[in-house]
């Protein structure tokens, strides 16, 4: 397995030089699956490689030319990557499930902004700090967050025989993203996010993040 991982890293950093002889089109860094169902020595697999090949070790400026990313949901494991060197960007998922609960949720449930201030990775009471913070990254909603498991809620409400919603068929999933399109143009929504601009505002004035 870790051999694999070896090799389909570096065709995927080569990647336009292997398929079509044009460097320009290769990757600059990769985004590692599952981390918490898999082996950590693949997490150092990847960063020995990307020492190794492009010298991410040596300054700043080309480690931020290559920068990788964890799907790392423990709350465990940024202070693992920082033990073993922050060769990777940990995910903030503490900024994560604010942005979701305190700024996208309906307003029967949705938190305050002062989970903001309780409830974090970086400390940001006091922001003037400089190179303190384990290096991390933080989002709103990607494929399998916040969009995946909307639609698999719809799915399971229309077909309640449906053994495994996250397992549609196609007729199924373009029938759930009928519903979950209409729901986002709702004043009143039963399914999808609230102010998403309002989330996206605080991602990208964050301070200590990527």
């Amino acid at each position: 397995v870790q051999a694999e991982q070896l090799n389909w890293l570096h065709y995927l950093m080569n990647f336009g030089s292997i398929t079509a002889n044009d460097s320009a089109a290769n990757f600059d860094g990769i985004r590692v699956d599952a981390v918490d169902n898999v082996d950590a020595d693949l997490l150092q697999i990847a960063a020995d490689y990307f020492k190794a090949a492009y010298g991410v070790d040596k300054n700043d400026a080309t480690a931020n030319q290559h920068l990788s990313i964890l799907e790392d949901w423990s709350h465990n494991d940024p202070e693992y990557v920082k033990d073993f060197g922050n060769n990777q960007l940990t995910m903030d998922d503490y900024m994560h499930t604010q942005l979701i609960w305190s700024l996208t949720k309906d307003m029967r449930m949705r938190g305050t902004m002062q989970r903001f201030m309780d409830y974090y990775l970086v400390n940001r009471n006091h922001d003037s700090t400089e190179n303190t913070a384990i290096p991390n990254y933080s989002f709103v909603r990607a494929h399998d967050s916040e969009v995946q498991t909307v639609i698999a809620q719809i799915i399971s409400e229309l077909h309640p025989d449906v053994k495994n919603s996250l397992a549609p068929t196609a007729d199924q999933l373009a029938e759930a993203f009928k519903v979950y399109n209409n729901d986002e143009k709702q004043a009143d929504k039963k399914y999808t996010q609230y102010t998403m601009p309002s989330a996206y505002a605080m991602l990208l004035t964050n301070k200590d993040t990527v």
